[in-house]
């Protein structure tokens, strides 16, 4: 059986696995841009465009209980149908 506890934690640890790729891959754009070519900028479109992204899913996860509530349900059915396949 799963628990509710962990399909929150699923839905957090992606929250958190996504933002830190974010932050990764971010970071490594800006470094490259600003040593190459720092008269163009580029790197802070993709920032912002992804940014939002994150923004978007930080809300669904903590803020916004009816999306949260889908998300966690899903996990859970997932989560479920997996354990049973195995």
């Amino acid at each position: 059986m799963v628990t509710r506890e962990q399909a929150e934690g699923k839905i957090k640890l992606g929250f958190f696995i996504h933002f830190a790729v974010y932050l990764i891959v971010v970071g490594a754009l800006m470094a490259m841009n600003f040593t190459r070519h720092p008269e163009k900028m580029w790197s802070v479109w993709v920032a912002c465009g992804w940014g939002l992204g994150i923004l978007l899913h930080a809300v669904n996860v903590f803020l916004n209980p009816q999306t949260r509530e889908r998300m966690i349900q899903r996990t859970m059915d997932r989560l479920e149908r997996h354990t049973h396949a195995h």
